[in-house]
């Protein structure tokens, strides 16, 4: 059973940042989102917004009136990220493909990603946890589409970063396929997706002590860690490109 990853969008090509490593600190930061909001935030989970919309259907259901449409604000936050994010993919895009150097887009887009959680996740590490949890939520909700638009696969297999539910769905059918057509490749996925699930999971218990310690302030382990991953892949990078450079030169100086 094959399944490619998801192409069209600067964020689904090749970079370093889809290597399994950088992958799966992104699966835990998935994980602690959601432990931290729940902890700190109101008993809430923000990465999957199906909850809001049932809350927001069930309030307006039972009579409650404006005050259900409260649910639409993390919704719209997760929408509003997701076009911002669609509209940076292009935009990096097109300006590789002006200079000429279209592997750099994905690349571009990914680190740009990083940042902008790395500021989001920052200010909301300094929103009291007895401010009302609508904004913060909606900041984290923010992140989480960010996250889960831009980075999609790990060395070529489809993923979410920020939630399990179609992961479990692909796991399970690689392991039909493993053990119904006796097909290796379809194992060797599905142990991916165990790994990266359980890399989730990680992230939920160490979000819980975190946040049951530090309180407001766990979320800040998540940029600190978003800002060695993006110094790490700013190094890795230009050691990729040098190594092109390279080759290119050893190529040209071959009679």
């Amino acid at each position: 059973m094959q399944t490619k990853p998801q192409t069209g969008a600067a964020g689904s090509q090749n970079t370093v940042f889809v290597r399994t490593f950088p992958v799966l600190l992104l699966g835990i930061a998935g994980g602690f989102f959601d432990a931290y909001t729940y902890v700190a935030r109101g008993g809430v989970f923000c990465n999957a917004q199906t909850g809001n919309l049932i809350l927001l259907a069930i309030g307006l259901a039972s009579g409650k009136g404006l005050s259900a449409l409260r649910y639409l604000v993390p919704v719209a936050f997760f929408i509003l990220a997701t076009l911002v994010s669609e509209g940076a993919s292009r935009l990096a895009k097109r300006q590789a493909e002006r200079r000429g150097d279209e592997s750099a887009a994905g690349f571009r887009f990914h680190f740009t990603v990083l940042l902008v959680e790395i500021a989001v996740l920052t200010a909301v590490g300094f929103i009291p946890t007895d401010f009302p949890s609508l904004l913060p939520n909606a900041m984290i909700s923010s992140a989480a589409a960010l996250q889960y638009h831009a980075f999609r696969d790990m060395n070529g297999v489809p993923l979410s970063t920020v939630f399990c539910t179609n992961n479990l769905r692909l796991l399970s059918g690689h392991l039909y396929a493993a053990f119904a057509d006796k097909d290796r490749a379809s194992l060797k996925t599905a142990g991916k997706y165990v790994l990266f699930i359980a890399c989730f999971l990680a992230g939920v218990a160490i979000g819980y002590f975190l946040t049951a310690k530090a309180g407001q302030y766990a979320i800040l382990s998540v940029p600190a860690i978003f800002s060695l991953l993006a110094a790490w892949g700013l190094i890795a990078r230009r050691a990729q490109k040098k190594a092109g450079t390279d080759s290119e030169t050893k190529e040209k100086e071959i009679p």
